[in-house]
This record gives C-alpha cells, structure tokens and sequence, in this order.
C-alpha cells in the first residue's frame, strides 16, 4: 500500500525552496545577515567543501569577534554550511566547547 505519491513530495519541496528563497531575499533586502555570510563585494578568504558541509573562511570580523554560522539539517535537501569569521583554530575551539554545552542541554 503506497501511503504517499511523488507528486505530493515535489509539491512540498517546491514550496520549501520557494519560501527558502523568499526568506533569503528578505534577508538580503534588509542586510541582516553580513556579519555571516560577507558584505557585497567581499571575498572569502577560502571556500570548500567536505563531508557534506559547504564551508567559507571570510575576512576577520572588524572587532575580532569570532564568528560562526552553521546550518542545514533538513532531511531532504543538502544544503548543510558552515561560514566563519577568525582563526579556524580558535573558530574550532569554540565549536568543541559550543558542542560539550549542548550535550548539557537539561531536555
């Protein structure tokens, strides 16, 4: 017995890259995320790829301030990213220490 036709998942995941898009230009429009993702015009200072995670080393953060965004996770679609802002090293040491307090996490 088929609980579900295709068509019903291309429709969903249209309307996810839809909203997605539309979610992105907003935040485009309004500039809200730069600090993440770079200004217009900025390089990145190295781009890769590896282990299904897109990753982008941009310029330092203009106070030095570490940054990290991460996302993706959606079980469908890879879209899985990691940009930075500062020393990968340092950048990683966070991560670790980000990683050991979500283990904590009281759920």
């Amino acid at each position: 017995m088929q609980t579900h036709y295709d068509r019903n998942h291309e429709r969903s995941m249209r309307e996810f890259w839809e909203r997605l898009k539309e979610r992105a230009d907003e935040a485009v429009d309004k500039r809200l995320s730069e600090i993440t993702t770079g200004k217009p015009g900025e390089q990145p200072l190295a781009s890769w790829r590896s282990h299904g995670v897109e990753c982008v080393n941009l310029p330092d953060d203009e106070q030095g301030i570490l940054r990290i965004s991460i996302g993706g996770g959606h079980p469908h679609v890879e879209l899985n990213y990691c940009n930075f802002r500062g020393d990968v090293g340092k950048c990683i040491d966070l991560l670790e220490r980000a990683i050991t307090a979500l283990r904590a996490c009281p759920e």
